[in-house]
């Protein structure tokens, strides 16, 4: 269980890096724009969601790719990270025990 909420707080620091630098970028230039998954990915590692999307497309179906990745990469990467991390940290948490008198 310690795995999960170790991975857990570590999306939520990445949601939060991610979260500080859209703030950085629109002190820059104005204006407010959340960087999508996809393209934060793209930044990281265009290799690796390159060969995603023709594992995907050539051995699952296209239709997948098309209709459930995509959709999912041009949702806002800070999304992307907030909502796992805090299940994770959510479900992972140590339990209280009772403590009787």
């Amino acid at each position: 269980m310690w795995f999960f909420r170790v991975l857990g707080w570590l999306l939520l620091f990445a949601c939060l890096a991610v979260l500080v630098g859209d703030g950085v970028s629109a002190l820059q230039t104005g204006s407010l724009r959340f960087v999508a998954g996809g393209e934060l990915w793209y930044r990281l590692d265009a290799g690796s969601l390159n060969l995603l999307q023709a594992l995907i497309e050539r051995y699952v179906s296209p239709w997948l790719w098309d209709k459930v990745f995509v959709p999912g990469l041009l949702l806002p990467a800070f999304l992307l990270l907030l909502v796992p991390g805090l299940l994770l940290s959510f479900f992972a948490r140590r339990k209280r025990r009772q403590k009787f008198f």
